[in-house]
């Protein structure tokens, strides 16, 4: 007879992305049964057992909106200056 089947809490222990619930212990994979809610741009991980908040992430100052632009714009701008410098000098 084989040995019984192990829990799936046990099984996500083994793996690498596996996140763990420090209040009552509870692992699962990342994309596993864990409540996940998006508000805006800040996203939460909830423990589906406990409903302790596991993971919280918030966008860094370098993903904001007006930083983005002003990387694009930075990007085009020195495309632009490249492009005239270029031209200008002589072959």
């Amino acid at each position: 007879m084989s040995p019984p089947a192990e829990s799936s809490s046990v099984d996500a222990r083994d793996r690498k992305a596996t996140l763990f619930c420090q209040d009552c212990g509870h692992a699962s994979p990342v994309d596993g049964d864990w409540k996940v809610r998006t508000l805006g741009s800040q996203r939460r991980i909830r423990c589906p057992e406990c409903r302790t908040v596991v993971d919280e992430r918030r966008p860094s100052a370098r993903d904001t909106p007006v930083r983005q632009c002003a990387e694009a714009w930075r990007r085009y701008w020195s495309a632009w200056t490249t492009l005239f410098a270029d031209e200008t000098r002589p072959v």
